[in-house]
């Protein structure tokens, strides 16, 4: 991008980036300039650093681009934009998951065979999905949430934060009877990553609080779950949280000091 746009955003250079540049800027093919409020890195000598990079990647086929091209050049994978597409990997129980054309795609019929079904989610993904659609956070829940008795027509597994991409698909979906449950962990980073679900879905998305969630908590919520300073952090900022399903969480975090996770809501209730 720096090569082809003559320029790149201070915004857009990370660390293992800058310190690949340190050569380029002592030799003054590059250089660092103030721009707006911030800087940027801006190309001096074209020449030069077309033939660096030529060096770099002799085989002519350029640089290769998100977590491999960080790799390649700063053996680093997070040191660029991701551009790898997200695999979804849903457990489908009614065929609610269809393509472009609205036909079935099989995957109900996957899900029976071979416990799940997966799709790569690429620009211009035809899959589209409707009814009650459970996004699960944690692995040992995703396979078996069918016996929480949500009535789920198809879970979605996360296995932790829910790439931004994902978000994005789910909130375009138009079929009106969409409806989204979030399964996170009971603690503040599942709170939060629920807040984030609710800003993409709006009211489409909807919290598992299981009605004996209190009791649930005095016999498994885990104190380590609210250590570190960032949990604090968090913890403190969801006690305002607009959004009457979490405060109600967040004081039962409050009253035991202490999270719980989602693998406590496959556990048989007590007597």
């Amino acid at each position: 991008m720096l090569a082809n746009e003559g320029s790149l955003p201070g915004s857009s250079c990370g660390a293992a980036f800058l310190a690949e540049l340190r050569p380029m800027m002592e030799a003054g093919v590059v250089a660092r300039e103030r721009a707006g409020g911030g800087w940027r890195v801006v190309v001096r000598d074209a020449g030069a650093l077309e033939a660096i990079l030529a060096r770099r990647f002799p085989t002519g086929a350029g640089p290769e681009t998100g977590r491999l091209g960080g790799v390649a050049r700063y053996r680093d994978s997070k040191a660029v934009s991701n551009d790898t597409p997200p695999v979804v990997v849903a457990r489908v129980f009614r065929e609610v998951l269809r393509d472009g054309a609205g036909r079935g795609c099989g995957a109900v019929d996957a899900t029976r065979r071979h416990g799940v079904f997966a799709f790569l989610l690429v620009p211009g993904c035809v899959h589209r999905a409707a009814g009650l659609v459970a996004l699960v956070e944690n692995p040992a829940v995703f396979l078996r949430c069918e016996e929480l008795g949500l009535g789920e027509d198809m879970a979605i597994g996360v296995n932790g934060r829910a790439d931004g991409r994902l978000l994005g698909w789910l909130a375009a979906q138009d079929d009106p009877g969409l409806r989204v449950l979030h399964l996170p962990d009971y603690d503040p980073t599942g709170l939060a990553e629920f807040e984030r679900l609710r800003e993409a879905l709006g009211s489409r998305a909807s919290l598992v609080v299981p009605g004996d969630i209190e009791d649930r908590f005095a016999r498994h919520s885990n104190p380590r779950l609210l250590e570190g300073i960032q949990s604090r952090a968090t913890l403190a900022r969801l006690r305002g949280s607009a959004l009457p399903e979490v405060r109600r969480v967040v004081a039962l975090m409050d009253r035991h000091n202490a999270g719980l996770e989602q693998e406590a809501l496959l556990i048989p209730a007590g007597p």
